[in-house]
């Protein structure tokens, strides 16, 4: 219980927050977590009739107001990538199609996220989208190919990319091994239409690319030198709004428990995560691939199994915060 204290003080010097009463949610921006149309999870439902069934009988007799109905369940929701649904992208060539499965969001008209697989070996071809989006390798290196390209920048593991709509770009996966990506639009549908790329043009100035040998570490809690976890923003102002941050978690490390104010999306890279609320005696493991969803106010704790590092991505639809809580349970 000592350690857990000692964490959690560092935390809480670090980000500056204090503890404090929990604060009530904040539903952050309006990017969405539904998941009209896929099929997957994800969805925040829950909220019932509010129809006060018998009024006029002495059900509300004496009484001038109904009562409030309790508000929805705020739950983490978890994918693990063995239960992902994977369907082709184009199902009128399902055998060539890239594979998606769909995370959170309606891909036809809504801010959505989804994972994609590219078999090894493809060469790709060219296309734009109406809309931008944020890119985060999961497995293998693809490359995406952009007008005046000599030659594809591979992309493995834990790189970055961003991906300006209506931009022609050519995304592939030369190597041997299968390439797995999070792709997530956060204005808008997800759409594909051909084009034709400039052997003569120059690249967009809006692409971003980031090799994750290349990305920039900082400890959050420097105090706690190689103990602590490693952050690296790829994109956004975490201070003031929506943001993408890599996340390193030494293995064995675990917060205390704490909430945020905002709804956040996360997937596993390396190594085994598990974020669930601190009475969860029994919380899965989550291995690369696989896809979480923390509500905004929810108490939770997340953590990296012992034997290995951890690297994940989160998508905050808001600024960061940590609010520890009472953890629930006793010891962590």
């Amino acid at each position: 219980m000592r350690s857990f204290k000692v964490i959690s003080v560092a935390l809480v010097l670090v980000l500056g927050v204090g503890c404090k009463k929990k604060k009530a949610a904040d539903p952050g921006p309006g990017t969405g977590g539904t998941m009209a149309g896929t099929g997957t999870g994800g969805t925040m439902a829950g909220s019932g009739s509010d129809t006060m069934a018998g009024s006029g009988s002495d059900t509300m007799a004496g009484s001038g107001s109904a009562v409030a109905p309790e508000p929805p369940k705020k739950e983490i929701v978890v994918i693990l990538a063995a239960d992902q649904k994977w369907g082709p992208m184009d199902p009128s060539a399902p055998d060539k199609s890239p594979q998606v499965a769909p995370l959170w969001g309606d891909m036809t008209k809504e801010a959505n996220g989804f994972l994609i697989k590219v078999k090894g070996g493809s060469p790709g071809m060219a296309h734009t989208h109406s809309g931008s989006y944020h890119g985060v390798t999961l497995a293998g290196s693809p490359s995406h190919l952009q007008d005046g390209d000599k030659k594809p920048v591979a992309l493995p593991a834990g790189s970055y990319w961003f991906q300006p709509g209506g931009v022609a770009h050519n995304s592939q996966c030369l190597g041997k091994e299968d390439c797995m990506a999070l792709v997530h639009y956060n204005d808008g549908k997800s759409d594909f239409a051909p084009a034709e790329l400039k052997k003569d043009g120059k690249r967009d100035a809006k692409h971003v690319e980031k090799v994750v040998k290349d990305i920039k570490w900082v400890a959050l809690m420097p105090d706690m030198k190689d103990k602590s976890p490693m952050i690296a923003d790829v994109w956004g102002d975490s201070a003031s709004g929506a943001f993408g941050r890599h996340w390193k978690l030494p293995a064995g490390f675990a917060t205390p428990a704490h909430t945020h104010a905002s709804d956040y999306h996360g997937v596993v890279i390396k190594g085994t995560v598990m974020n669930h609320t601190p009475d969860d005696k029994a919380p899965k493991e989550m291995g690369p691939g696989s896809y979480w969803m923390q509500p905004s106010g929810l108490a939770h704790v997340t953590a990296c199994k012992a034997g290995s590092e951890c690297l994940m991505y989160t998508y905050s639809l808001g600024k960061f915060d940590f609010v520890p809580v009472e953890a629930a349970g006793g010891d962590m």
